[in-house]
């Protein structure tokens, strides 16, 4: 499967097809993230997906297949007062503002808000909240469960932790047929080695 996605994306490639900036490859070993927030150790390559102009700069986005099948996002000393996503004072819906303060429901629910505003979620469904040690924090995992306009169902799980005041998230998300199983393990390792930088 994965191989036919690859020959695909290089026949669009090739072809002429894509005009967005190109993916860059993340190595295996030792790797800084959302604007060197973060430190991590993924065991496996995975492709960088550009900085869009709606992304904040704490933030960055990784993919093995393409960001329709599996995403792997992350956030990075986002400060207190700040939205998940660029906001306008005359939007009609806004994510809410993260505070250090905000408890683990209402960090879910601030996650959750930014699925359904930023990326479509039409359906969005809690599956479990847990507390969770992340970054070396008393931090909380989110898994979840969502569709957007193309009706695919997916699935999610994101880590989250406050720390000197300043929000980090890292998030996996991917189609719930075979990408989401398939890249959790080594999310989970990636989790695992994650450290303030």
């Amino acid at each position: 499967m994965r191989a036919a996605i690859a020959m695909v994306m290089t026949g669009l490639l090739l072809g002429g097809c894509v005009t967005t900036t190109p993916y860059t490859l993340v190595s295996p070993g030792e790797v800084s993230v959302a604007n060197g927030a973060m430190v991590l150790h993924p065991s496996s390559a995975w492709n960088r997906i550009p900085h869009g102009s709606s992304a904040l700069p704490q933030e960055e986005r990784w993919t093995q297949n393409g960001a329709v099948l599996d995403a792997v996002h992350f956030v990075g000393g986002l400060p207190d007062g700040q939205a998940l996503a660029k906001q306008h004072a005359d939007d009609d819906r806004k994510v809410p503002v993260f505070h250090a303060a905000m408890t683990p429901q209402d960090l879910a629910s601030m996650v959750e808000s930014a699925y359904r505003i930023r990326a479509g979620a039409k359906e969005f469904d809690t599956i479990d909240l847990k507390p969770a040690m992340f970054l070396g924090e008393h931090g909380v995992q989110f898994d979840y469960s969502y569709m957007r306009d193309d009706n695919v169902r997916r699935r999610g799980r994101s880590m989250i932790a406050v720390s000197g005041g300043k929000l980090y998230v890292m998030s996996l998300d991917g189609a719930a047929l075979h990408y989401f199983d398939a890249e959790l393990p080594e999310f989970e390792a990636m989790v695992a080695s994650a450290s303030i930088h």
